[in-house]
């Protein structure tokens, strides 16, 4: 029987992945469920402020003959692989029957742009008798519910996540800079965010205590598993998983915003008072229907930030991003991500020409898409079972030459 399982909110501050809980399922549960080809990875609203580090949900499809002993083991999982103690509020969700997922779409759309309340995720999981696990206060169920939606019918992405040992989790990841940035220039623009030219910084290795090496992100899952083989590192690995991610689609941005804290998406208009403020920050106000609405591109936003900054007032641009709360030192805000010059305001010659600006890749969220990611969407999409695409204890790692 084919079932889908629905994970969010394992980690903390402190440690652990969810991408690293779908893995030991894939490695640990062989035997009572097989994890499908190809697990998805999906980033939700990065404007929440109770998220996880990268609020990444994560949704396998797995086979198993027996779906009762299937759903305790991978609750005894989550249990084994949360960090609960540090704040992580873990939900599970095991969707039997995969007819239903129809019903979560709008959960997922609404969880990309916006704030949901666990309230109507429990109403959902409820009507449909909908079997679920949580820890904590339940946050987790929002992002395991929404992740079942995601698959490659959405524009969607590859990337190949590499784990460390655990005892080398808290540690430096010994990585070799310059195979990285060799890995970069050999396979752009079929991966992209490996490497920041500008700052000659790796970006496709972490630095916290969790459990991931590196992760390469690209367009195939052939194009990611040739890229790693292109890393050196001295530190012995505990194995690898490829998974399908709504990551670098913009999904987050595609509705038009509502002025609500939190909220995700674009809107239009003429802009006006650019200025650049202490610590090379850009203001500028967007006129949209007659109401004022203040934006801001932060310094380390970089190239995006010097393209606010030469803007001129009355021209006309489409902006994209969160609005962030108000608070007692700041009013409610528009926090950019990327905007599109539509046209000029003046009748001299422009400084900024027709197109998208985006932010410094260094910069850019997990959900951004990179301009080389433009007219090269894939949705619809489904990349053949690749040999090698999982890689652990006592399964053998192909990579293809």
């Amino acid at each position: 029987m084919r079932c889908l399982v629905g994970l969010d909110d394992t980690d903390s501050s402190r440690g652990y992945c969810t991408t690293y809980l779908g893995y030991r399922i894939a490695i640990d549960l062989k035997d009572v469920a097989t994890v499908l080809p190809y697990p998805r990875l999906v980033r939700l609203n990065p404007n929440i402020p109770f998220k996880t580090r990268g609020n990444a949900a994560v949704c396998l499809q797995i086979e198993t003959p027996d779906p009762d002993l299937a759903y305790e083991r991978l609750c005894s999982k989550v249990a084994q692989f949360s960090d609960v103690e540090g704040g992580a509020n873990s939900g599970l969700v095991f969707l039997e029957d995969q007819s239903l997922t129809s019903f979560f779409e709008p959960l997922y759309l609404d969880a990309l742009s916006g704030l949901v309340s666990p309230r109507r995720v429990a109403r959902l999981l409820g009507e449909h008798r909908v079997r679920h696990f949580e820890l904590g206060n339940g946050m987790g169920m929002v992002g395991a519910a929404s992740s079942l939606a995601f698959d490659e019918r959405f524009d969607h992405t590859y990337e190949l996540i590499a784990y460390r040992l655990r005892n080398s989790w808290g540690t430096a990841r010994v990585l070799d800079s310059s195979s990285a940035k060799a890995m970069d220039a050999a396979t752009f623009p079929k991966t992209f965010n490996n490497y920041d030219h500008q700052k000659r910084k790796v970006l496709l290795a972490p630095h916290g205590p969790d459990p991931v090496f590196a992760g390469v992100r690209g367009d195939s899952p052939s194009t990611v598993l040739g890229a790693f083989g292109l890393l050196r590192h001295e530190e012995e690995l505990e194995g690898h998983m490829v998974y399908l991610s709504n990551q670098h689609t913009d999904a987050h941005l595609q509705r038009e915003l509502e002025w609500k804290a939190y909220s995700s998406g674009w809107t239009k208009g003429r802009v006006s008072d650019v200025r650049v403020g202490p610590g090379g920050h850009a203001y500028f106000t967007i006129l949209s229907d007659g109401a004022p609405l203040p934006c801001a591109a932060y310094e380390p936003t970089g190239d995006l930030r010097r393209s606010v900054a030469l803007l001129r007032s009355g021209d006309r641009v489409k902006v994209y991003g969160g609005v962030r709360r108000p608070s007692s030192r700041h009013s409610k805000v528009l926090n950019v991500e990327k905007f599109e010059f539509v046209s000029p305001g003046t009748k001299s010659k422009p400084v900024l020409y027709p197109g998208t600006y985006i932010a410094s890749p260094r910069a850019n969220r997990h959900l951004t898409k990179p301009l080389v990611r433009y007219g090269q969407e894939n949705p619809g999409l489904q990349s053949p079972e690749l040999s090698g695409w999982l890689s652990g204890p006592a399964i053998e790692a192909q990579v293809p030459a």
